[in-house]
């Protein structure tokens, strides 16, 4: 070892020492290392709580490598197969065509015909046909009068889907033609001879829809109107409905306005009847929705003008749904308060009473609310129900009342030799409560259940004439098989009450109950092929000749066999 080496090394031990001799001043302590096997647990970790700087004066550069692969063909003679699919049974889809024709004939001479046809013009444009036409030649049992009557409907109509709009325009025209064939007693032959049953309606119209996407104006529907029948009777009709959506404050509005007028004339009097309504409305409304609860909040302003009379009222009507789903679709509770002001006509007089006499008062009904509370739900997957009670008060409610019968060989007037109607109003409140259970028992089998009672009460009346307290039906649809369907309803009518009135007696009008009536109608349906069905109905299975308007009987059982036809252009 040189002389040098020797320095160094007793230079390290004299600073070592004096280090030591630093650390370990004052009292002196013993230091004892225990040394055992480590066993790691979880609480021994840690995080490293802020990242590491690293000072590393040698600033390493990646080396650039460059490379090539050199591709050497090595023989083979393994050969893959090719995957196939699992083979999947389908069944071909049926075919479903647009168009249809439907003609069937039966006791009565009974007719039934029916005809829709869509023509595509173009990928967004349609044109389409329909017709329906019911009619009978009578021969109903103990009937005096000719009794036979004819319905006839024809539509056109264009549509237009495109794009963030869509448009459609129909034009219709009905004929219908029902007889006064109702009596009270007994007519001479001659005096049957003296009497023209017969009455006849048309009906001529044009209506538009209009629908709108991304815009404040959603859309809206117009309808013109104009009825008229063989005794110079005549109205028109005219109903503008906009509908727009608006952002007031934050908050989505929904407004519809409505324009809506009838007026027309009765020539059968010495004295022409005119009438002139015009109902003009407003209805704004707020749909609220959060978790299981919705509820539309809403007002209706109506303005009413009685053109004749020049008389003129405002309206207010609440306008309020809800509902609340309680227990998953299974029970949901809905309510609200409801309420507007309904324009009455001719036209829609008749179509609920076939049997009118062409002199009639039209006056609007003021519904001041109709307030109702009820549940619905689903029992199980395959069965649904609703309950649903309710409370209405109606001011000038029309009521279909038998006309005072005259003496026949005095009167010049057909309507008036023969039994007709007439409409009388009147303040009605109705407590109602409704009920419907459906089951979808499989996949082709449907069943189902209703019934209604009602309670009235009028103000001058002495009854809610023609009005049913009870409503009960039963009905059900029906796949046995790919060939075979079919369907059935049952339902029943309670007694109404209506009175009889002469007018060569000076007595009180004396009133009559109608009998409840029960009805069963059926259908059953053969698949001849894809194009042609052919079909049986039953209506009246029961043959109850019972009478839906006094002294007015229906046909009793009727069978009617037919042929449909399904094909496309």
């Amino acid at each position: 070892m040189t002389k040098k080496t020797l320095y160094i090394l007793v230079l390290i031990i004299s600073v070592q020492f004096s280090f030591s001799q630093e650390e370990g001043g004052g009292i002196g302590t013993e230091v004892i290392n225990v040394v055992k096997p480590y066993a790691p647990t979880v609480s021994d970790a840690f995080k490293v709580k802020e990242v590491p700087v690293i000072i590393d004066d040698i600033d390493l550069k990646k080396k650039l490598l460059l490379y090539t692969i050199f591709s050497i063909p090595v023989a083979s003679t393994f050969t893959p197969s090719k995957g196939k699919a699992a083979v999947v049974e389908k069944q071909a889809p049926k075919k479903l065509y647009k168009n249809y024709a439907s003609l069937a004939i039966g006791n009565y001479l009974n007719v039934l015909a029916e005809f829709y046809a869509t023509l595509p013009i173009n990928n967004t444009d349609n044109f389409t046909i329909g017709l329906n036409h019911h009619s009978a030649q009578g021969e109903i049992k103990e009937v005096q009068l000719d009794d036979k009557f004819y319905d006839t409907d024809l539509s056109l109509t264009y549509s237009k889907r495109d794009k963030g709009l869509s448009y459609q325009i129909e034009g219709l025209f009905k004929h219908q033609q029902y007889n006064w064939y109702g009596t009270s007693y007994d007519l001479t032959d001659l005096q049957r001879a003296n009497i023209d049953a017969s009455h006849t309606y048309f009906t001529g119209g044009l209506n538009g829809n209009l629908q709108v996407d991304d815009s404040f104006f959603k859309g809206g529907a117009i309808k013109y109107s104009r009825f008229w029948d063989t005794y110079e009777a005549v109205e028109n009709s005219i109903v503008l409905a906009p509908e727009f959506e608006l952002e007031i404050l934050d908050y989505d509005i929904s407004l519809n306005a409505t324009l809506d007028y009838v007026g027309g004339v009765f020539k059968a009097t010495a004295s022409e009847l005119k009438y002139s309504y015009l109902k003009t409305g407003l209805h704004p409304s707020y749909q609220y929705t959060q978790d299981n609860l919705d509820v539309n909040l809403g007002v209706e302003l109506v303005f009413g003008l009685d053109s004749e009379n020049s008389d003129s009222d405002f309206y207010v009507y609440p306008k309020i749904n809800a509902s609340y789903n309680l227990v998953d679709d299974v029970i949901i509770a809905f309510g609200g308060v409801d309420g507007g002001l309904e324009q009455n006509s001719y036209e829609r007089f008749v179509q609920q009473n076939k049997y009118l006499a062409p002199v009639l008062g039209i006056t609007p009904t003021h519904n001041q609310f109709d307030a109702f509370l009820g549940f619905k739900g689903k029992l199980s997957s395959r069965v649904s129900y609703a309950i649903k009670g309710s409370y209405l008060n109606e001011q000038n409610k029309g009521l279909y009342v038998m006309n005072v019968v005259n003496d026949v060989d005095l009167e010049t007037e057909n309507f008036n030799k023969a039994n007709t109607f007439g409409v009388l109003y009147d303040d009605v409140n109705t407590l109602k409560v409704h009920g419907k259970l459906t089951a979808q028992v499989s996949k082709n089998y449907s069943v189902g259940l209703s019934g209604e009672y009602s309670s009235f009460s009028t103000d001058k009346a002495l009854e809610a004439w023609n009005l049913p307290q009870l409503k009960a039906a039963i009905f059900g649809d029906f796949k046995f098989s790919e060939k075979w369907t079919g369907g059935m309803n049952l339902f029943y009518v309670g007694e109404r009450m209506d009175k009889l009135d002469s007018s060569t007696t000076l007595v009180t009008p004396s009133i009559i109950t109608l009998e409840g009536y029960f009805d069963a109608n059926a259908h059953v349906g053969y698949n001849i092929t894809n194009r042609f069905t052919a079909f049986l109905k039953a209506n009246n299975i029961a043959s109850q000749g019972y009478e839906k308007w006094q002294t007015y009987p229906v046909q009793q059982v009727q069978i009617l066999g037919g042929l449909t036809y399904k094909f496309d252009f």
